[in-house]
């Protein structure tokens, strides 16, 4: 693997120090940026980090959310290596996430983030998600975990 795409539940699990999958995940993005292998979030991806890490800080009931979020996203985009890549906006593309729903049996937003992998030619893909293990069996993408 050469490229990985994380996943929102990675950044969440990273940036929360209570996670049981705290330490794993640290220890797979050190592994990650330590190994060379370039790093790739999305938009998409980024939009659900802080929408469920927004979930977990009002959980714990603390009053400056904002401040929280942009520390935690600012701590993500700083790390090592690691590129924003957008979705492919040819409509051609688009048709293709259906597509990737009904081969894999994922939800719209999974098959819309493998989409993006596929589309800037990104070979693992780092998730705590069980929904993509068609993907992982069928070889389309390396698991990172």
């Amino acid at each position: 693997m050469t490229k990985c795409y994380l996943d929102s539940n990675i950044l969440v699990y990273l940036k929360n120090a209570d996670s049981p999958f705290h330490k794993a995940t640290l220890s797979l993005v050190i592994n990650l940026t330590e190994t060379g292998v370039d790093v790739f979030l999305s938009p998409l991806a980024i939009d659900e980090f802080l929408h469920n890490f927004a979930r977990e800080v009002k959980a714990k009931r603390i009053t400056n959310i904002f401040e929280v979020l942009d520390k935690a996203l600012e701590e993500i985009l700083d790390l090592p290596k690691l590129e924003i890549v957008n979705p492919p906006i040819e409509r051609t593309a688009q048709k293709k996430v259906v597509k990737y729903m009904e081969k894999y049996q994922l939800h719209a937003r999974d098959a819309y983030h493998l989409l993006i992998c596929l589309e800037n030619n990104i070979d693992g893909f780092a998730t705590f998600d069980k929904d993509f293990g068609k993907v992982f069996k069928a070889k389309v993408l390396e698991k990172a975990l």
